[in-house]
């Protein structure tokens, strides 16, 4: 009886997937020189800021177009953070953030970030927060039950975003009821009108749904 060689019918292990570099921010550089690089195409848009064209659109990279707005104390919120999960085309006529720690400054450091803002402080749960390089980002869950407890107007926009995010997992629904039972009355009324709306196909005409336009 012969010996097997366990080289033989072992194959080697593959070497672990090496984690992606970071996007490079640009919002430092002087506005002049970006300017430039829209013009000849080495910066494209992204949201309110801009990416090197060499870098594919990820979560990674709106996150850096963001740049000076989304810092260690903020987290991106609502429908910014639902086009950062890739659910929304768009961060919103605003970018929502909320704060992390203490309360949140006057102004950001770069004065023409003023006015692109809005910054709000909301009450978090263990799991509400992720992080996604450097910068925070709330959960897939989370941003869901934001959308739909938001005294703002369930837009077609906001509707399709969290119904996107809500087929990442089939558990984001029931968390977002058991989420507004102990809300606020106002918050649960708005959460229970507006969740079937997301179960419906996001093709449905909206004026039999009652989403905002």
């Amino acid at each position: 009886m012969t010996s097997r060689d366990p080289s033989r019918s072992t194959p080697p292990r593959p070497p672990p997937p090496r984690a992606l570099p970071s996007p490079p921010r640009v919002d430092h550089w002087p506005p002049a020189i970006r300017s430039a690089a829209l013009l000849t195409g080495t910066l494209v848009r992204s949201g309110p800021g801009v990416r090197p064209v060499s870098w594919p659109d990820t979560a990674k990279t709106r996150c850096a177009a963001l740049g000076g707005l989304l810092t260690d104390r903020y987290a991106a919120a609502e429908q910014t953070a639902a086009w950062i999960w890739g659910a929304s085309r768009s961060p919103g006529r605003a970018v929502r953030l909320i704060t992390l720690r203490s309360r949140a400054p006057a102004q950001f450091e770069h004065l023409e970030l003023r006015g692109l803002a809005e910054i709000s402080q909301f009450r978090l749960r263990d799991g509400d927060i992720a992080e996604i390089d450097a910068y925070s980002v709330t959960s897939r869950s989370r941003t869901v039950y934001d959308l739909l407890r938001s005294p703002e107007p369930l837009t077609q926009a906001r509707l399709v975003a969290a119904r996107l995010l809500m087929l990442t997992d089939p558990g984001i629904a029931a968390e977002a009821v058991e989420r507004a039972s102990s809300a606020s009355p106002g918050e649960r009324t708005r959460v229970a009108q507006r969740l079937p709306a997301h179960e419906d196909d996001p093709r449905t005409p909206r004026t039999a749904r009652g989403v905002s336009s």
